[in-house]
């Protein structure tokens, strides 16, 4: 089966505003009446589809993977899931105790402190916490994965997709519902998030043709208004749960399955866009800029602060650059990265 360019284009997209989530680069914005944090709302609500997109893909990806090559092709992503969580943590964990010691000193207590916050075996399940926060999500879709394949090789994934979604539901009362019934375990985690997504991708793949059928039903600019539609529903759902019922903002909502199956859906109508750009070249490497635009984003805001010029975040400028900075220098960094990699390793 040849690539879905259109695939890469939206991997472009989803991951700018992932970045986004993290740089709230808006948030503090106070610039001839614009309120920041409203801004800041708009654009985070309509990034949760980034996520559950890439759950999505890594589902619909693996299984036309496995449908050419085999049930072998599990262990193998798999072990590729694994080998990228355990250099970016070990690398993480190195970047924060080097900043750990150039703020605090070369003293046992505080190294100490820092250490025993990794003993725990929640790394191997939720990731862990300081500058590598982000890094839940190769867990989640390890986890996610190894749950998706044995439904496979037992071929029910009709039974997983349902499964799947009741766990879904139930992980909103951690979420945008904690505000009707808060749950006392963190559901942001391959159980009660992943695997949903990747099923619901790895089902697209599954039976591929027939969702290819649906897609045609409509033009692909009718797909692109269900998804700025569903998007607009996202946006109430969580100003009612959020604002209404007093939940916590939430990393997902119910809408976020229509908004993200819309999105798919455009893609498979309109499956060649942006083939051989320099938008899907960078598209192909997002988990690059995933993996390390935290590290770019702390050092560059340890820098700010450093200079006395904090006073920054509230301008213009800083809201509508900062996130596409930090795009740009974590795909050069790892861009050069994997570049200098043949010559050291």
């Amino acid at each position: 089966m040849r690539r879905v360019s259109t695939i890469d284009f939206v991997k472009f997209i989803a991951m700018f505003f992932i970045v986004y989530i993290h740089s709230h680069s808006f948030k503090e914005v106070d610039f001839l009446g614009i309120n920041g944090e409203r801004i800041d709302f708009f654009i985070d609500t309509f990034a949760r589809f980034g996520v559950p997109f890439f759950f999505m893909v890594a589902g619909y990806l693996v299984v036309n993977q496995v449908e050419r090559k085999g049930g072998q092709y599990f262990p193998k992503y798999i072990s590729t899931l694994i080998n990228l969580y355990a250099a970016w943590f070990l690398f993480f964990f190195m970047y924060d105790l080097v900043m750990l010691i150039l703020e605090k000193g070369f003293t046992s207590e505080p190294i100490i402190e820092y250490i025993s916050t990794f003993l725990t075996l929640d790394i191997f399940y939720y990731g862990a916490g300081h500058t590598q926060y982000h890094l839940w999500y190769l867990p989640a879709a390890i986890w996610a994965m190894v749950i998706f394949a044995l439904f496979y090789y037992f071929d029910k994934i009709k039974w997983l997709l349902v499964l799947s979604f009741l766990l879904y539901v139930i992980g909103l009362f951690d979420q945008s519902y904690s505000g009707i019934y808060n749950l006392s375990f963190e559901s942001r985690d391959g159980t009660f998030f992943g695997i949903f997504y990747v099923t619901l991708g790895g089902t697209i793949a599954k039976y591929q043709p027939q969702f290819i059928k649906l897609s045609h039903q409509w033009k692909a600019w009718v797909w692109g208004l269900v998804f700025i539609g569903f998007s607009v529903l996202q946006f109430l759902e969580r100003h009612i749960t959020a604002h209404e019922l007093g939940g916590s903002g939430g990393n997902y909502f119910i809408s976020t399955i229509f908004v993200s199956l819309s999105l798919f859906m455009f893609i498979l109508r309109l499956p060649h866009v942006g083939k051989e750009s320099t938008i899907n070249k960078v598209g192909k490497n997002t988990v690059g800029i995933y993996v390390i635009h935290t590290a770019v984003m702390d050092v560059t805001n340890r820098l700010v602060d450093y200079a006395g010029i904090s006073v920054i975040r509230e301008s213009l400028l800083w809201g509508l650059l900062f996130t596409p900075y930090l795009f740009l220098v974590s795909y050069l960094l790892y861009i050069s990265i994997q570049r200098l990699k043949p010559k050291y390793i």
